[in-house]
């Protein structure tokens, strides 16, 4: 319930490329490599932090850095208030934003992977998605409900208070929850036993999947209403729903239904069968995303139906097979890994990516991101087989 609450506030960032847009107006070109660096910026902070982020959940216990990383979430987004326009302090506050994500993320699955059993363990990463998927369903439709199509400094100043509103609501719950056994323990917090535990218990190539993972989310997390927006998307499609709204329903909708039906084929099937289809799932909506144009919205349905597809299949199958190798008491550092490996995706792709739309135009982007996955999963099943 925790997670359903906090991440509206979260997805409603897909509408952060239009807060850069308003603060940075009349250069659609550079307001798009102002975001790509924005990002990339913050997704720098996330990854540099990780590995003490892992070793404080170990020492502090996952519900106290998940409550640290709800604090410093509410003080970036809130912080967007006192912008006029686009200077270092965006920079600084999507870093504190990215930094209590990183920390409610590898708190929240390290806190989920100590309280279920290794039989149930990627169903109950799976489950803690579910909220994940609600969030996606609705923080972007009440973003767009608030922000309209030509929002002003009115309808941004409502949409950053709803969000902060979700995340306190989101923080109160965790008040109620238990601390799971065994999760405290006194620790070096240094990097050099941040890389020894990682090379002890080191899971192999999955890391790189969850690298093209992160690059592979950078299109619906941060680029995607960037896309609208260039492309003139922003009408209306069915009643009051625009472009994006009926992407995020169909996406979140869909991969949370895959989800639930499926929650104990990874463990009862096998988590890299399970993998193989969700990449192959998520490379085809990639594609599918050059069929949509001004005059064929509809063919949003496409890749919002195989990327959601695809993200119900491979995040917590990713997820489980990167952290199994570590043993509880390193659980927190093996959470951090894997996160890490995932910013990666962002912080080098986001500018790369931006610089790619400059250059040749989004499709030559849907596809580049479809390729990327395509070999760095064919290496990995190469490696490792898909039983």
């Amino acid at each position: 319930m925790s997670q359903v609450l906090f991440v509206p506030a979260n997805a409603a960032l897909v509408h952060y490329a239009e807060w850069v847009q308003f603060l940075y107006p009349g250069d659609e070109d550079k307001a798009l490599l102002e975001l790509g660096y924005i990002t990339s910026f913050g997704a720098i902070v996330g990854f540099v932090t990780r590995p003490w982020l892992g070793q404080l959940v170990n020492r502090l216990g996952a519900r106290t850095i998940w409550m640290i990383g709800y604090l410093l979430f509410i003080a970036g987004f809130m912080g967007n208030l006192m912008l006029d326009d686009v200077n270092w302090v965006i920079y600084s506050l999507r870093g504190i934003m990215f930094l209590g994500v990183a920390s409610i993320f590898t708190s929240s699955i390290t806190y989920i992977t100590l309280t279920t059993p290794e039989s149930r363990r990627t169903e109950a990463i799976g489950i803690l998605g579910v909220g994940g998927f609600i969030g996606f369903l609705i923080g972007p439709m009440i973003g767009d409900m608030i922000l309209g199509t030509n929002p002003g400094l009115v309808e941004f100043e409502q949409f950053f208070w709803m969000g902060s509103v979700c995340v306190m609501a989101s923080m109160s719950l965790l008040f109620f929850m238990p601390s799971p056994p065994g999760n405290v323990q006194a620790g070096s917090l240094s990097l050099k036993q941040f890389i020894r535990t990682c090379r002890t218990y080191w899971p192999g190539s999955i890391i790189y999947v969850n690298i093209a993972f992160g690059l592979s989310m950078t299109v619906p997390l941060h680029l995607l209403k960037k896309f609208v927006l260039d492309n003139e998307l922003n009408g209306v499609m069915v009643g009051e729903l625009g472009f994006i709204t009926i992407f995020y329903l169909v996406y979140a909708g869909w991969g949370m239904t895959i989800r639930i039906l499926l929650k104990n084929a990874p463990d009862r099937i096998g988590r890299r069968k399970i993998l193989c289809v969700g990449v192959i799932s998520m490379v085809l909506g990639y594609c599918g995303y050059c069929t949509i144009s001004v005059g064929n919205m509809w063919m949003v349905l496409v890749p919002a139906l195989l990327c959601g597809t695809g993200h119900g299949l491979t995040y917590h199958c990713m997820t489980a097979l990167s952290i199994q190798t570590f043993p509880s008491e390193n659980r927190g550092t093996g959470s951090a890994l894997a996160l890490m490996a995932f910013d990666c995706g962002i912080l080098v792709g986001m500018p790369v990516m931006a610089r790619l739309v400059v250059w040749q135009g989004y499709n030559a982007m849907f596809l580049t991101v479809a390729a990327t996955i395509t070999i760095i999963s064919a290496i990995y099943f190469k490696q490792n087989g898909i039983r």
